[in-house]
Parts: structure tokens; sequence; C-alpha cells
């Protein structure tokens, strides 16, 4: 099956970004011989008209300044959690059942790590968090997995993935510099910002791959980490 849905056209009014040229700017055109007015200009692509109005789940993969965070605006507004630091990340859910499936969703399965406070926790823990309470239908996530070895990064997006499917949730949008996630969250649409491309999604095509790589990650607790208490 061809992937490639749609080529995408660049918007013909720039994004504009205007600073005042100083010492340190002229310095550094002289020693780079070149010259800088002090305005950039980067024009963003159109947003597809060949994404459904209705799909599960969507990327959009990129490079650094390929135009991710541009594009995801058209989608939605990143919601950012709000941390009470005298409670521990497993009270901040609506119900228990929410928190338990939700932070087993995103691969958060250390149970003493539920009763701490959000800030004592590791970078990779905090990513998880956030994760888990920013899941549900109509939502984006910008700089999907950035902050996580790829290991982890693989294995949460197989449970993300998972849970969307299993709790019927809508119209999810994720944005990536990472490539090796695109086969483990099985998006139904993928945008290219590199290539300026909408593809149909990414699926392994030895699916039995997928539980291997879990199983292998939960027998030595690499991954996404059997239950710890």
């Amino acid at each position: 099956m061809e992937r490639i849905i749609q080529k995408l056209e660049r918007d013909t009014i720039p994004l504009v970004s205007s600073v005042e040229r100083d010492e340190f700017i002229i310095a550094s055109e002289k020693a780079f011989d070149c010259t800088f007015d002090g305005t950039s200009k980067f024009y963003p692509w159109k947003l597809p008209t060949q994404i459904p109005t209705k799909f599960k789940l969507g990327v959009i993969v990129g490079s650094s300044g390929s135009g991710k965070s541009t594009m995801l605006k058209n989608f939605g507004t990143e919601e950012f959690p709000i941390w009470e630091p005298n409670k521990s990340i497993v009270s901040h859910f609506e119900s228990p059942d929410e928190a338990i499936n939700k932070l087993g969703s995103v691969g958060l399965n250390s149970i003493p790590s539920w009763y701490k406070p959000y800030h004592v926790l590791s970078n990779g823990e905090k990513f998880r968090a956030d994760l888990a309470r920013k899941i549900k239908s109509n939502s984006v996530i910008d700089e999907f997995t950035s902050v996580v070895d790829r290991d982890v990064a693989k294995a949460a997006s197989v449970s993300l993935s998972k849970y969307i499917k299993n709790n019927d949730l809508e119209n999810i949008v994720v944005s990536t510099c990472h490539h090796d996630i695109l086969d483990w969250l099985e998006p139904d649409w993928v945008l290219n910002a590199d290539t300026g491309e909408l593809l149909h999604g990414f699926f392994l095509p030895d699916q039995e791959s997928i539980f291997k790589f879990i199983k292998q990650r939960m027998i030595n607790g690499k991954c996404l980490k059997t239950i710890t208490i």
C-alpha cells in the first residue's frame, strides 16, 4: 500500500520574529562571515486536507525546527498538569481506578514511585506521570518520549496505543523527533514535517516482535517494569 496520502504545501504567510542587532550578533557575523538583519522568517506547512475528522491517534514527526509544534497547535493546546507538592502522584486522579489504569498505561509501574510527590521523581518518571494525566480524547502532546531512553519510549508507546484503543479515545495527536516509535504507536496517520508528507499509519510487519520485545524487557525489568512493591 502506498504510504503517502498527501503532499503538503508551505504557507505563503511566514511566521516572523525580530531581535535587536547588538555587538554579539555583529561579532558572530564577522566570525562566521554571514549577515543577519535582525528578522527571522519561517514558512510553516499548511495543514493537510485529507486528515480524517475522527481518528484514534495521529503523529507529527520531524527534526528540531521543522515546525512540529506549530502544526500541533492546529489540533489543540497542550495541557500541563499541576502537581501539589504535598500529595502523592497517585492522588492526583479522579478515582483510584483511573490512577491505576493510567499510570500503568504509561509504564510507571513502580508502586513506591506512586506514593512520592512529583518534584522528587526522575525526569523519566515525571514524563510518564505527566503523560498519564494528559491522556484523554482531543489531547495534544508535544515532544513525546524526548526525555526517556529508547527502550522505555517504545514500551510506553505500545502501552499508550493499547490504552487509547481499549478506552475508545479519539483525536489524540503527539509530536516527536523520534522515528523509532512510529511502528510501536500504531497511529492512524503520520505527518512528516521534514519531508512535507501525510502518510498512512505505521505498523510493525511482524506483530509478534512487539510481544517478544515487551517480554524480554519485562523479564529483566528494563522497560515496562514489572510491578514493584
